[in-house]
């Protein structure tokens, strides 16, 4: 139906650069513009709800300048819902949402008029965001929304259970120990990243009881919010001002909110609003004409393309500045090329410095653009403002992780030294390191996104049970909180997932006939699993309180010296020097400035080892049990097995 050999040369011509497509109130008008440079008519549809047969009325628009129809409504439109139908060779019509709705009905079938500001909880624009100053001052705690906080234990009221508000409520516990909100706030993190929160597609917002879920990467509409979060996924208006209750809470208690975004593909491809707007446009294709798939869920966006690249921009403008957001992670960064990334860097910069981007640096399958124009990991230095997830130093501490019995550092593999030492400094380079070149990455440490467990593939309690079953469960304990102290002490920005700090699992129940093993009764990719595998049992942080007090020690030790959060490649190389201990498997190093000297010493064997403090006294600053003990000590001293140990030298002026 519509073929565009060159699209440069086409968005030379027809390209759109106005700020003000989707719909904008004036006092006494409403004016709606969309985009459809070969649409041979375009119908705005006014709508009393969110579905079923209720069209008010049907106004034609006008086509104006480079492919923008236009039409204005002589009053301020509000509690209206309205999609568009865009009309091609005078016969074919395809009736869709707004791509620019910035609020939604039921299951984002249509858009939603209201002005925003009613949305705003009481204080709103009094509550600051927390300042973070660089990424590698930011301790990250992945969650999901309704992972949070469905499972009883959580201690929330029924209502809030799943919901947005869950989030906002303080108080709630499991016997004595803090469940939601205040868990968080015990533990230490600096922000939180939400799995996505725009509106997906596989969840049916008008069953809330029925038993569904999923992750949420099958995007819908991303200006608007999923309704299954909030209380009444009939009203457009809940799900926002619960929202911003949300982010409004944590802010208020020092935490930033991360927004996981995905716009690397749709989740449908012939049926997307995006294909209905401008059909062959907002995709890649192949050169058969057929749709491509570098994201593995059965098509990609094109970046490049300079509607959608705008697109991008005015939404995450508008998310950011709407709900005072601090951040976003980017799903598959690697389908989007790098002058798009840098172009999102660039606008965001002029919003607020400090705003966080980060992403995943590779696709999900392959892409027909060029990878050099991609921004893949290993393309890092053209887009060196952006942090990228650190899958090697993931990988070295815990093993492969698409082999779940594969086994790294911290359960036995005497060959990951050399990646893992890359991995502490930041992935820069450092005048002391050689070999391990693929793990040498990073333009700086605020770029590396440390992490041994996410979303995907199996928990890191349960990669453990699998590749290191024949260990004690005291000794996987160890190994766990070894990895821990790796990543979250390594310069670069820590990324910690939900319940990861209390030995999370996925279980599963193995189907009729398969069989019943250490591989088959978890789950390494729960994306639609029930919440009897998803959800956050928080009884588990009651059973496992030693290893959440561990990780809030790592956490608190990392806050609390700058040596661990050093920002660039010529601090690090300054300021980190490796010990020669005999053995590379056997990692020392020492962070010193004018002001402080820190020793880290990481022990993977399951026998105790020795280690010579260099000359002073020092007291351990973090032990295997996450304590400290500020009595001298100094010369040779203990190491225990699969641990890892901090020390601290006492400077002379505070003996």
């Amino acid at each position: 139906m519509i073929g565009i050999s060159n699209y440069a040369e086409f968005d030379k011509y027809h390209a759109y650069d106005g700020d003000d497509l989707g719909a904008t109130y004036f006092a006494d008008r409403t004016v709606f513009k969309t985009w459809s440079p070969y649409a041979t008519g375009v119908y705005l549809n006014l709508y009393l709800d969110g579905e079923g047969p209720n069209l008010i009325e049907t106004v034609p628009m006008e086509l104006m300048s480079r492919g923008v129809w236009v039409v204005e409504l002589m009053y301020h439109a509000e509690d209206i819902f309205y999609t568009y139908t865009y009309e091609f060779d005078n016969r074919k019509r395809f009736e869709t949402i707004d791509i620019y709705a910035h609020a939604c009905g039921i299951n984002g079938k249509r858009g939603y008029l209201t002005d925003m500001k009613r949305t705003d909880p009481a204080g709103w624009d009094e509550t600051p965001r927390p300042v973070c100053k660089s990424p590698c001052d930011a301790v990250v705690y992945e969650c999901h929304v309704r992972d949070f906080s469905i499972d009883p234990s959580c201690g929330a009221a029924f209502e809030d259970r799943g919901h947005f508000t869950a989030f906002a409520k303080e108080g709630t516990r499991y016997h004595n120990v803090t469940t939601c909100l205040d868990h968080l706030k015990e533990l230490g993190i600096t922000h939180v990243q939400l799995l996505p929160v725009y509106d997906y597609a596989t969840v049916d917002e008008s069953k809330p009881f029925k038993a569904q879920y999923n992750w949420g990467y099958d995007p819908l509409n991303y200006n608007c919010l999923e309704g299954s979060y909030s209380s009444d996924a009939y009203d457009p208006c809940a799900r926002i001002r619960e929202f911003k209750q949300l982010i409004q809470a944590l802010h208020k208690n020092g935490i930033g909110v991360i927004m996981d975004v995905v716009y690397n593909h749709t989740y449908f491809t012939e049926e997307s609003s995006f294909e209905k707007a401008f059909p062959r446009y907002y995709h890649r294709l192949n050169r058969d004409g057929s749709f491509s798939n570098g994201s593995g869920c059965g098509n990609e966006t094109a970046s490049e393309h300079a509607m959608y690249r705008k697109f991008m921009i005015d939404s995450l403008k508008f998310l950011a500045t709407e709900y005072k957001l601090d951040g976003f992670r980017f799903d598959l960064m690697g389908l989007h090329d790098i002058e798009t990334v840098n172009l999102i860097r660039d606008e965001l910069n002029k919003l607020d410095p400090p705003l966080l981007m980060y992403g995943e640096g590779w696709t999900g399958g392959e892409s027909p653009m060029p990878s050099d124009k991609l921004a893949y990991k290993w393309n890092s230095y053209s887009f060196g403002r952006v942090g990228l997830f650190n899958d090697n130093i993931r990988d070295a501490i815990k093993g492969g992780t698409f082999n779940p019995y594969d086994i790294g550092y911290i359960s036995g593999n005497r060959n990951a030294w050399s990646v893992l030492r890359r991995g502490l400094a930041g992935s820069v380079q450092h005048w002391q390191l050689h070999g391990a070149n693929e793990a040498c990455w990073a333009l700086s440490p605020a770029q590396a996104v440390n992490y041994i467990e996410a979303h995907d593939n199996h928990t890191l309690w349960d990669k453990l049970s699998i590749c290191a079953k024949h260990f004690s469960r005291e000794e996987r304990v160890r190994m766990d909180k070894l990895g821990a102290a790796l990543f979250i002490l390594a310069q670069g920005m820590p990324f910690i997932q939900l319940g990861q700090d209390f030995l999370r699992s996925k279980p599963r129940i193995p189907k009729e006939g398969e069989p019943v093993n250490e591989v088959t009764v978890v789950d390494h990719n729960s994306y639609n699993s029930p919440d009897s595998t998803n959800s956050i049992k928080w009884n588990e942080k009651f059973e496992n309180i030693d290893v959440f007090n561990y990780y809030k020690a790592l956490i608190r030790l990392r806050r609390n010296n700058p040596l661990f959060r050093l920002r660039t490649k010529e601090d690090v190389e300054r300021h980190m020097y490796f010990f020669d201990t005999g053995d590379c498997n056997y990692i020392a190093y020492r962070l010193e400035n004018e002001y402080d000297c820190l020793i880290v010493v990481f022990n993977p064997y399951i026998e105790e080892r020795r280690f010579l403090l260099p000359e002073g006294k020092f007291y351990v600053r973090l032990n295997d049990q996450g304590k400290m003990n500020k009595f001298p000590i100094g010369g040779d001293v203990t190491i225990p097995p699969i641990s890892a140990t901090v020390f601290k030298k006492i400077r002379k002026q505070a003996e």
